[in-house]
Order: structure tokens, then C-alpha cells, then sequence
């Protein structure tokens, strides 16, 4: 029926479950957030009256296996997305998780494989193809407005690592995040890419740790990374995620470059006035960079001088296709299927700036 409310439970309790999932979720009509598990049970209980949740769990484990639910949301670090999807997956629900999907792609195929054989609708939790800039982009090359691809610069800068007193995470430890700055952001450089150009299928990566001990914790997660890549379509890229770039909030920026033309993405979701984005594109016969109107079908929502009501606008247009596919079928886009193709580009860079070499993609 169009007025029932599927119920969802979150496990996890961070302050990007606060930013992002929790509020996302509560804004929409068709969704009641039914369950919570974190463990800090302080945390869990203020967040649960925060957003008027009836049920709380420490354990995931109670959450999955607890029955009234129809999806979960898996917003953990990245060491436990591998048990706890499958958990979900096997109890019948459908999941939601965050990026990157595991810490291999082993692990992400068989999530992948397993969401396919239970006939259960994944989602890969990559924000910004939600940005309006990010869906114009697409559509123009849909339309053939690059042509034949020849080269794409993708940027993603931030300096949050360069503040002295920044506190260790378990994003900075490579046994529970696979990777640092490489999984956290480059993976969203890496979808992005992959659904405007296709498939990556070789890399040469380097990268760099330059704080290794934050409070006495060691910190042995790369801090920047930067790769060649070449496309299964012929064209070339260069990547760069950094979180030591001082003056950068969250800023992004993909040069998409063909023979009739270019086209570039530009966002700094969180920092920006809106969640609209920009798009710039240039022609060979001009020696500069126009920028595009946004349609306002596209525009509408995310341009709201208001960050939280941009963000929730965005997580909507994201999250719509998972829960429609759950009322009436179809695909989910990105799937875990897609994130299984981001961590397979993951896996090959992280491998390539150990050896020093290129790396098919496997």
C-alpha cells in the first residue's frame, strides 16, 4: 500500500548516524526508524530520544535478530559491514550500508552475491550522487555532450587532518577501516568517475601516513592518496584524496574531459550555502570554462540556504529508489553491486602503492 511506512532499524550511533542517517530517515513520510543499536549506552539512549526511537540494543546481533523490521541501516566502522550485512541479509532484510563496503573485495562480492540469492534491494551509501551538479553531469554525458572520453581529474580535499588535536579514529587504524583517506573519500571519487565514465581497470597509486601517533594511539591509515587510472573505455585519470589540504572543508572538484567538449563537477557539500553543486563546461573552440544553469527539477530542494534541510533533500532523492524497489522491485543504483566495483578499485590502489607498480583491476 502507498501510505504503509516500512520499518527501519540503524546500527550505529556516531555523530554521522546524528548528522546523516537519523534525521534523513525521521524526514521521511514513508519510513518509521523503529530500532537504534549503539554501544555506548549514553549515547544510544540520547540519540534514541532525539529522534523518538522505541527500541535500543547494544548488540546488533538483537537488532538483526529481533524481528519488525523490513531494513537496516549499517552506519559502523568498516571492519564490521561484512558480518553484520550478511546477518541482515540472512534474517531477511534489506540493507542499507555505508562506504566503503568492506574491507576487501572478497568480502564485498559476497554481500553482493548473498543480497542476490535472498532477493533482498542493497544500497551503497555514496552521498554525493545525490548532488544535483553530480545528476547534471550525468546526464550530459548521457546526452554526449563529452564525446569520445579522453581524461578525468578528480580532486577531494579537506584538512582535518592537519589540526594538532585531531583524536585518533578507527578510521585511522587500517584494521578497522581497511583504509584511510583512500575508503573515506576517494571511494566517492571513485563511484563517481565509474558512473559518469565506467569502469576503472588499472591503477599506479601512491600514498602517505604523516601523523602515526594521535594521543598515543598509532595511526598507520594513509592520510592522501593519488592514483593514474585507466579506463576500460580508454580514457585516462588522475585521482588525488587528501585530508591535509589546509583551507579545504569538504571540497570536491572531477575535470571530465572528451573531444567535443569538458565537463566539471564542482561541491563542497556542508561547507557550501546549498546542496545544489556546480557544473562548468567548455567547448574546443573556447579558451574558458562556462558554468551550466541547473534544471530546476534537479536544483529544487538542494539550493535551500538551509544545510540540514539540503542534506536530508539529498538523502531522499538517494535513499527513494531502495525503497521503492522494496514496495514494487527494480534496481537500486548504487547497489552493492556497485559497491563491490569501488572496493575492487580500492583493493587494486591499496595494493599498487605497496608494491610501487601497476595493478590490474580485478
Amino acid at each position: 500500500m502507498a501510505s504503509e511506512r516500512h520499518r527501519v532499524g540503524v546500527i550505529g550511533t556516531s555523530w554521522w548516524a546524528d548528522l546523516e542517517h537519523l534525521p534523513g530517515l525521521t524526514a521521511r513520510p514513508d519510513v518509521e526508524v523503529a530500532a537504534l543499536c549503539g554501544r555506548n549506552a549514553e549515547r544510544l539512549s540520547a540519540l534514541a530520544a532525539k529522534y523518538r526511537v522505541p527500541r535500543t540494543c547494544t548488540d546488533w546481533r538483537e537488532l538483526v535478530s529481533g524481528g519488525g523490521l523490513d531494513a537496516v541501516v549499517i552506519a559502523t566502522p568498516n571492519a564490521l559491514h561484512h558480518l553484520q550485512a550478511l546477518a541482515a541479509l540472512d534474517a531477511g532484510l534489506h540493507v542499507v550500508c555505508e562506504k566503503p563496503l568492506a574491507l576487501s573485495v572478497g568480502q564485498a562480492r559476497e554481500m553482493a552475491a548473498r543480497a542476490e540469492a535472498a532477493g533482498r534491494k542493497t544500497l551503497t551509501f555514496f552521498t554525493h550522487r545525490a548532488v544535483a551538479a553530480a545528476v547534471q553531469v550525468k546526464r550530459l554525458v548521457e546526452e554526449g555532450f563529452l564525446g569520445q572520453p579522453v581524461h578525468a581529474s578528480a580532486l577531494y580535499l579537506s584538512a582535518s587532518h592537519l589540526r594538532p588535536d585531531k583524536a585518533a579514529g578507527w578510521r585511522m587504524v587500517r584494521a578497522e577501516s581497511g583504509t584511510g583517506v583512500l575508503g573515506d573519500i576517494g571511494s566517492h571519487l571513485v563511484d563517481l568517475v565509474r558512473w559518469w565514465l565506467g569502469d576503472v581497470s588499472r591503477v599506479a597509486a601512491q600514498w602517505q601516513t604523516v601523523t602515526r601517533d594521535r594521543g598515543g594511539v598509532a595511526t598507520d591509515a594513509d592520510e592522501e592518496v593519488s592514483f593514474l587510472a585507466q579506463l576500460a573505455s580508454g580514457a585516462q585519470a588522475v585521482f588525488q584524496a587528501s585530508k591535509l589540504a589546509a583551507g579545504r572543508g569538504n571540497y570536491q572538484r572531477v575535470e571530465l574531459h572528451g573531444t567535443r567538449g569538458a565537463l566539471v563537477y564542482e561541491a563542497d557539500p556542508g561547507f557550501d550555502l546549498t546542496w545544489a553543486g556546480r557544473v562548468l563546461a567548455g567547448r574546443p573552440d573556447q579558451t574558458r570554462l562556462e558554468q551550466v544553469a541547473l534544471p530546476p527539477e534537479l536544483a529544487r530542494g538542494l539550493d535551500v540556504p538551509d544545510e540540514q534541510a539540503g542534506r536530508n533533500e539529498a538523502y531522499r532523492r538517494l535513499t527513494d529508489p531502495f525503497f521503492a524497489a522494496i514496495r514494487t522491485g527494480g534496481r537500486v543504483a548504487p547497489d552493492f553491486g556497485d559497491g563491490a566495483a569501488v572496493q575492487a578499485v580500492l583493493d587494486a590502489v591499496a595494493e599498487s602503492a605497496e608494491r610501487g607498480s601497476w595493478v590490474d583491476v580485478q
